[in-house]
């Protein structure tokens, strides 16, 4: 949900202690008639007590500010939920993948691996299978789906055949492992994204028909969700793009979760055809080299650490959205607003971004042209 107003900063009371001082000394003159010059007494008493009342006036402030969706945060912003349409916080979810168990010789019998069983990656972090799974008669082995015991991303990222070591053996055990990359874990909802899907809950008052009721679907799937799209390339069909935070392509686990979502039948029109699937990557290279004015006073280890931090923030913006077009200018401002004198930017050069497409870095090099006369 887009918005073009600008907001008001709110301010309940005044905090500024000098203002409270003064409006005290002032009132207290005029009730005892006597001046308060700088050092009196009661004069050094009053600048104490306004600090006091400042001090208090910025709790209150902040406090009435809880009531306020924009600055609300935590407890505060979840208790506001509640006049936003079907809006809470996402909790954290715990990562999920296929576990393979294999026997060690066949069986005249079914075997049956009991729900619940766990193996594990690093003899720590534990992966449990959700059902009993059963290894027929003359097989060897057979498949489970598993989820991490321990909720957020932290079991995001094992990769096929890291999950190896089965802590609850059972007869004619001989190995275990995943088939798969383990994902779909996410850690709780911040307050900015929470803040975010409450601004954009208006739209999911329809069914998923309008992009704006795609997005917020998506959006509550998963706390990993930072950005989508939703465009109809043809009649009856919408390709939704999925971008997870911190510039991250989504894994087939998210995606999974995401399309049930959308493909429910309270959420997706019965005429709509809905693909879920990662943004195409846009890919780009930085290569720039920056010049130091040799009467900046700057050094050049203090450049250097401010120009990566400042190509850090616009590898951060530029790879932050869907469809958001490859731009050197704002890498320019960046890197100018450090102190440098001057900067050269082979690549990137600008670049549309479709709103299918996500800008996706490739290499980085940042080179010091050291000193230059101003």
């Amino acid at each position: 949900m887009s918005d073009t107003r600008s907001f008001p900063d709110v301010t309940f009371v005044n905090a500024d202690t000098g203002a409270i001082a003064e409006d005290m000394i002032q009132r207290y003159q005029e009730i005892t008639g006597r001046t308060l010059y700088p050092a009196d007494p009661a004069r050094v008493l009053l600048n104490y007590i306004a600090a006091i009342i400042s001090q208090e006036r910025v709790i209150f402030n902040d406090s009435a500010k809880q009531n306020v969706p924009r600055y609300s945060r935590g407890a505060y912003l979840d208790s506001l939920c509640e006049i936003f349409r079907g809006v809470s916080r996402l909790e954290a979810v715990p990562a999920e993948c296929t576990l393979k168990f294999t026997i060690s010789e066949v069986q005249s019998i079914a075997l049956i691996i009991p729900a619940g069983t766990r193996a594990t990656p690093d003899g720590t972090l534990m992966f449990a299978t959700k059902s009993d799974a059963v290894i027929p008669a003359g097989e060897l082995s057979v498949t489970a789906a598993a989820v991490c015991e321990m909720p957020g991303t932290i079991g995001n990222g094992y990769l096929k055949g890291q999950i190896k070591s089965c802590v609850d053996i059972f007869p004619y055990f001989k190995s275990v492992e995943n088939t798969n990359e383990s994902g779909g874990g996410s850690d709780p909802e911040s307050d900015e994204a929470l803040y975010q899907r409450m601004r954009e809950s208006v739209e999911g008052y329809s069914t998923a028909g309008p992009s704006g009721a795609y997005i917020y679907h998506a959006k509550s799937a998963s706390a990993l969700v930072e950005d989508v799209t939703a465009t109809s390339p043809d009649a009856g069909k919408v390709d939704i793009r999925v971008l997870c935070k911190n510039g991250e392509m989504p894994d087939d686990a998210l995606l999974g979760i995401i399309s049930a979502a959308l493909n429910d039948e309270k959420i997706r029109p019965l005429t709509d055809e809905v693909t879920v699937s990662a943004p195409t990557a846009k890919s780009f290279n930085i290569n720039l080299t920056y010049y130091v004015g040799n009467d900046s006073g700057m050094s050049l280890t203090a450049a250097a650490s401010a120009v990566a931090a400042a190509v850090d923030e616009y590898i951060k913006w530029q790879t932050a959205k869907i469809g958001r077009d490859i731009n050197p200018s704002y890498l320019t401002q960046l890197v100018m607003e450090t102190g440098v004198k001057r900067v050269v930017i082979t690549e990137p050069e600008y670049a549309a971004v479709s709103d299918i497409e996500a800008a996706q870095l490739v290499t980085k090099v940042i080179n010091a042209g050291g000193y230059e006369n101003e």
